[in-house]
């Protein structure tokens, strides 16, 4: 792994390919729950596509298929500062995105305003 695959989704807030770039028994650990399953992890991290703004990567760590991503974002009026940790497949397909953010009261928000947009549109249920 070279480079993260999520964080240009974010950026473009276009999450119509993460459904291809998630292994068919994928996780997303949040930093509020773990998500099972391709459909349930594409559909949590497009939702955060649309709730983080500016998304800028700040650094990387690589070793063969797993790769740490340092990034900004910002929610509201606050700015956040995030790892993602992306475990890829030897077929190039992510296994595992585990997703850390701070400080917590930017934090709260995001999930708050995350919280209302699953109202409008719950993730797929656990097959």
């Amino acid at each position: 792994m070279t480079e993260s695959l999520i964080l240009p989704v974010w950026q473009s807030k276009n999450p119509t390919r993460l459904p291809d770039l998630l292994a068919e028994e994928a996780t997303f650990s949040s930093p509020v729950a773990d998500y099972h399953g391709r459909a349930r992890a594409a559909h949590l991290l497009a939702t955060i596509a649309t709730v983080l703004d500016s998304v800028h990567q700040t650094r990387q760590w690589t070793d063969g298929r797993e790769g740490m991503f340092a990034f900004t974002a910002r929610f509201a009026d606050q700015e956040l500062q995030g790892v993602l940790r992306e475990e890829l497949s030897e077929d190039g397909h992510l296994t595992h995105v585990t997703l850390f953010l701070r400080p917590y009261r930017a934090l709260r928000a995001a999930i708050a305003e995350m919280a209302r947009r699953l109202e409008d549109s719950p993730a797929p249920q656990e097959m």
